[in-house]
């Protein structure tokens, strides 16, 4: 009896310990490097027919070459025909879709106001800017705050709802 108990709990722990060196196997093979490459003081600039259109820095980018994207800290992207400036913490710029996208709070800069939003998507093609949480927009003599915010090429600003407009005199 002690004998079959023996052989019973050898087998369980020799049982485990080719589980446990099967599994760690496993995973080194699903270790993903998160990025190819890290490159500080990143700036990327558009430009059409010699003229910037846009200004993206970051003070740190680790690009991920599999997915074509590079992770962004405290950046500033500055659009020049509407001289605005955006900052946010952190963001993703998708080489591919060219496209910049932030989900952490983002606060925009213009010459006669500020907007306040907790993330936004910027698609670079059409210059639209989009984001579906809260904003604040403050300008002199007025605010605005809503949830979502829509801009298009033609420098037209919408909040989609929920929207709340103060003005002073």
């Amino acid at each position: 009896m002690n004998r079959v108990l023996l052989i019973l709990i050898s087998f369980l722990l020799i049982s485990g310990l080719f589980l446990a060196f099967k599994s760690g196997k496993e995973n080194i093979g699903d270790i993903r490097t998160k990025s190819s490459s890290s490159i500080e003081d990143l700036k990327i600039i558009q430009k059409k027919n010699g003229n910037t259109l846009w200004t993206l820095t970051a003070k740190n980018a680790d690009i991920i070459e599999k997915e074509s994207i590079a992770e962004l800290k405290d950046i500033t992207l500055v659009l020049s025909q509407q001289d605005v400036s955006i900052h946010a913490g952190k963001g993703i710029y998708n080489f591919k879709d060219k496209s910049f996208t932030t989900d952490s709070a983002v606060k925009a800069e213009g010459k006669k106001y500020k907007i306040l939003a907790d993330s936004i998507d910027y698609e670079i093609s059409s210059g639209d800017i989009k984001t579906d949480g809260e904003i604040k927009v403050e300008g002199k003599g007025f605010s605005i705050e809503g949830k979502g915010l829509q801009t298009e090429s033609n420098q037209k600003v919408r909040v989609l709802k929920d929207v709340k407009a103060t003005f002073q005199k």
